[in-house]
């Protein structure tokens, strides 16, 4: 608990204007008598009218009710008593009797104990005693509560005393505040009561000194009966306090700190309880002791009991082995029908694991796991290293009978030249290794650490044995027939899909080369109401099968031309109405003749007026605002693209560009098409 600074402690009554060791603040005082005492530090106080009436390192004086500002050089440094609480009653009401208005019974917030903080603010009450034989108040109280009574300062010397009062009796309680001289700067002076019963606290201060002036501040606490632990880094309360925590199987708490607020060790004392009805005798611990886990226990109650405000901490141990979520085992199974489960698996790859002999959890040997794989009559060499703290340790292998689950052969090695080294021929299947302390279950005792292990196993095939082999039966092979014809059937369908497809485009695209200048015919078509797109992106798709001179005929003499020995373009308007919102549609046709184009590119050029925005290919390819990537083009292709575009300018430039046996080339028409023809 400590003392509280003085700002800390007169929170509720005044305003701080200033922080660090420089303290200045407006202050609201009741008629009293304001005390000061500093070393290296004055105490300035001056009335609501600026008017100074203390400028030393000591002030004794009466105050009247009301503002006054309050200027303190290095708070820290200081002990005080500023006047906040009305004058008090200086008698006992009996037991069970009311309170009359003049009696003071302070109206208390209930601060919470759980474990992880006792900060409570409390209530600061402060008096003098002059022309006073006393000064009484009271704190009502409910059972299970715990009262902190601590001095803030006295200019004299002084004793408090406490009654508890219930409806007809009263009882003085032992702990009282007792001083034969006024208290000193950072002094610590305080009281803890357990209520044990509903009532209330009278609480009386006396002096031999008729001039004394004291502060108290009083805090309530309530707590239940039984607290989760949910941080054990830091655990604190006031008075006895319980709580309990799940400690998992095959981990341990280590009690890092245990003291009370004057750093003195405070033991603790632990129990494991089973059910609701069950528990084991209270142990005690101290700061060092180690609390292991017990499988059968739901969980650790601990307990910490002293008339004062403590602090501890603990840290929580995993004692697993070679990463498996728990202690090894230490017997082998039984049989080939026992559950190995439990036992870790170490891989044989020459993989690091680590484990401990947790020799105070009467944990003195751990079996291990390790499974071999092959054909019949294999035979593989395991070869384990074991290294770490391990003077005093011993490693077996053991070769088991698959059938039987007898030994078959075995090896024992103890520590030699910096690690302890074994090596067995096995059999396939599942074979243990079994790390234990020298000494047995004699090595077990609560005072010694943990024998940390690391180990390293890896293996080698010495004979691979003899594969297996079977004769397939009548139904086997009956079964494998119709798996064969029912593959067959399964692989052959997407070709003969494919061909349909091939077929249908070819036809298709026969038909629709037919007739010539298709590109007037489809506009017939849209003249009457008709749907085109699905013909138009249907052709777009099969033309391409055509002979090039073929297509071209098909589609109708082209606006743009443009034929060289190695490359054939062409471009041809479409109907407006196969777009919208003032797009204008094309076709645009792209033929090499000779080598292919790879990265290929073509852009579309305004040579006036604003640049051409594609908004809209097909088929789907790559296009950002006037280019369009066609990638690679194959020599003797050809390329059918209906394009959507949309800009004010009133012609068009085509410019294809790309790479020809890894040189750039570009192509360009030397004519420009216009969107209207009469200015062609």
């Amino acid at each position: 608990m400590g003392k509280k600074a003085l700002a800390v402690c007169l929170v509720a009554f005044i305003i701080p204007l200033a922080s660090a060791g420089n303290y200045n603040a407006e202050i609201e005082v009741q008629d009293g008598i304001i005390w000061f005492d500093c070393e290296n530090s004055n105490v300035i106080l001056t009335n609501s009218t600026g008017f100074e009436i203390n400028n030393s390192s000591e002030i004794y004086d009466n105050l009247e009710a009301g503002n006054y500002f309050l200027n303190i050089s290095e708070i820290n440094n200081c002990q005080g008593i500023i006047p906040v609480t009305a004058e008090l009653s200086n008698t006992r009401p009996p037991p069970g009797s009311a309170t009359n208005a003049g009696f003071k019974m302070l109206e208390h917030e209930i601060c919470n104990l759980n474990g992880t903080s006792t900060n409570c603010e409390g209530e600061y009450t402060s008096g003098n005693l002059v022309n006073d034989p006393a000064d009484v108040f009271g704190i009502n109280v409910t059972n299970g509560q715990i009262l902190v009574t601590e001095l803030i300062a006295a200019s004299a010397a002084i004793e408090v005393k406490f009654h508890f009062q219930n409806d007809t009796s009263e009882e003085l309680v032992q702990n009282s505040i007792d001083l034969n001289r006024n208290s000193s700067i950072n002094s610590e002076h305080n009281v803890i009561i357990p209520i044990e019963e509903d009532g209330r606290i009278i609480i009386t201060v006396t002096s031999p000194a008729p001039d004394t002036v004291w502060g108290l501040n009083t805090e309530l606490y309530e707590k239940d009966e039984l607290i989760t632990l949910t941080n054990i880094d830091s655990i604190s309360g006031i008075g006895k306090m319980n709580f309990k925590y799940i400690l998992p199987t095959f981990e341990s708490l280590l009690l890092t700190n245990s003291v009370n607020d004057l750093l003195e060790v405070q033991n603790m004392k632990y129990r494991f309880v089973y059910s609701e009805t069950y528990s084991s005798d209270w142990l005690n611990a101290s700061i060092g002791d180690r609390i292991n886990s017990i499988t059968e226990s739901e969980y650790i109650e601990f307990e910490w009991d002293c008339n004062c405000e403590w602090h501890a901490s603990m840290s929580q141990h995993e004692h697993y082995d070679a990463g498996w979520g728990g202690d090894a085992p230490s017997l082998r199974p039984l049989s080939p029908s026992s559950d190995n489960s439990t036992y870790p698996l170490i891989p044989m790859d020459g993989s690091l694991h680590t484990g401990e002999l947790t020799l105070e959890m009467n944990d003195y040997r751990d079996v291990l796991r390790v499974e071999t794989t092959g054909w019949n009559e294999s035979i593989h060499l395991v070869d384990v290293t074991v290294e770490g703290d391990i003077y005093d340790l011993q490693v077996t292998i053991w070769d088991i009978d698959q059938n039987t689950w007898q030994e078959i052969d075995s090896l024992a090695k103890t520590y030699s030249m910096n690690d302890i080294r074994a090596t067995l021929e096995v059999g396939r299947g599942t074979h243990f290794v079994r790390i234990q302390h020298i000494n047995g279950s004699d090595s077990i005792s609560e005072e010694i650490q943990p024998v940390e292990w690391k180990i390293r196993v890896s293996t080698a095939v010495i004979d691979e044995g003899e594969e297996p082999w079977f004769p397939a039966s009548e139904e086997v092979k009956s079964a494998a027939n119709v798996f064969y014809w029912l593959m067959g059937a399964l692989m052959i369908v997407p070709f003969i899909v494919f061909y349909l497809q091939v077929k249908n485009d070819r036809e298709f695209a026969e038909e629709f080369a037919s007739k010539k200048n298709r590109l007037a015919w489809l506009s017939e078509r849209l003249d009457k109401g008709e749907d085109i797109e699905a013909d138009l992106s249907r052709a777009l798709r099969t033309m391409s099968s055509l002979d090039w001179e073929d297509a071209l005929q098909t589609w109708g003499t082209p606006e743009l031309r443009h034929l060289t020995s190695g490359i054939d373009i062409a471009l041809w308007k479409l109907d407006r109405r196969l777009s919208s919102d003032g797009e204008i549609p094309l076709m645009l046709g792209i033929m090499p003749s000779e080598n292919e184009w790879s990265v290929a590119a073509v852009r579309l050029e305004a040579p006036e007026g604003q640049a051409w925005t594609i908004t809209k290919v097909e088929p789907k390819l790559l296009f950002r605002n006037d280019e369009i990537f066609l990638d690679t083009i194959s020599a003797g292709s050809r390329v059918f693209i209906k394009l959507n575009i949309r800009g004010e300018a009133d012609s068009i430039d085509i410019h294809l560009s790309g790479m020809m046996l890894t040189k750039p080339i570009a192509a360009k028409p030397s004519k420009t098409m216009y969107l209207n023809s009469e200015e062609e």
